[in-house]
């Protein structure tokens, strides 16, 4: 969904904009009822799209997003269609909204935080929150929580109790520190953006490196888990690390590392000339 840069931000009372989606214009009236943004439709009427909670971004998204292979798909539309549900809006007039609709419970009507924040610090919309990464325990419980078996056997994810559980680890502290379930949909939107980035993490050259397989995989597989093993690093540690600093540490692991034992002798019959000072009689038959 693109927007046009010159009108993507609001402040309440403002007076009547124009703003352009995905090639589209819409008419709107910011500001009009607490905290509610009136759009003029085809039809001539204004419709106010209301502020969307923090219960209804993740119950649409659970019933809007799931596991397609490695990662997310996203009905757009059906999303689009809860959040006008949730306004009053005529279905007749959902196909001509749903763009805006996208953009409201996103946060786009958001003026972006000014000045820099502390280091660990974010900024989503109406709240600030101080976040930390979930540890992988932490991740594997939560997805244990999510899964539900079905009577066919499998598992379904509930994507808004996991997202639930991701939020309640990563979360350390917020402002203002009302429970995050009063939080508005566009700062829910922005808060689990800036959450989910985070415990994403950065992909890594050498992420997509371990995804080809093959040998350069295997080998740097291999170093890795070495290093790792002797230092207690990370991965990304490891691979943080000047070129010439791992040759060094490689080289060291070298040297002090236990040197293979050796083969255990074969064994054999013992023969006569293993017994070199033996006295050997001869009987013969007369």
């Amino acid at each position: 969904m693109r927007e046009s840069p010159a009108s993507s931000r609001m402040e309440s009372g403002a007076a009547p904009i124009s703003l352009e989606i995905d090639g589209r214009t819409f008419h709107l009236h910011p500001g009009v009822n607490s905290g509610a943004l009136e759009v003029e439709c085809s039809t001539g009427e204004r419709l106010a799209l209301h502020p969307w909670s923090f219960e209804a971004h993740l119950r649409a998204l659970d019933l809007h997003a799931r596991l397609d292979g490695p990662g997310l798909a996203f009905d757009a539309d059906g999303f689009a269609a809860d959040v006008l549900r949730n306004s009053g809006v005529p279905e007749s007039l959902h196909a001509e909204l749903a763009p805006l609709a996208l953009w409201w419970a996103s946060g786009g009507a958001q003026e972006p935080s000014p000045g820099t924040l502390p280091p660990g610090w974010v900024q989503a919309g109406a709240v600030r929150a101080r976040l930390r990464p979930w540890t992988f325990s932490e991740r594997s419980r939560a997805l244990e929580e999510s899964l539900t078996s079905q009577p066919d056997g499998s598992r379904e994810l509930s994507l808004e109790r996991y997202l639930r559980s991701m939020l309640s680890s990563s979360v350390v502290e917020h402002f203002p520190t009302a429970p995050l379930e009063t939080l508005d949909g566009a700062s829910t939107a922005a808060l689990l953006d800036a959450v989910v980035a985070l415990n994403a993490g950065d992909e890594r050259d050498e992420d997509r490196t371990m995804r080809a397989s093959g040998k350069q995989a295997r080998v740097l597989a291999e170093v890795t888990l070495k290093l790792c093993r002797a230092l207690g690093w990370t991965p990304s540690q490891v691979w943080a690390t000047p070129a010439a600093e791992v040759d060094r540490l490689l080289a060291m692991l070298q040297l002090t590392e236990p040197g293979a034992p050796a083969p255990a002798p074969t064994s054999r019959p013992r023969r006569l000339s293993d017994f070199p000072d033996a006295v050997v009689i001869q009987v013969e038959d007369d």
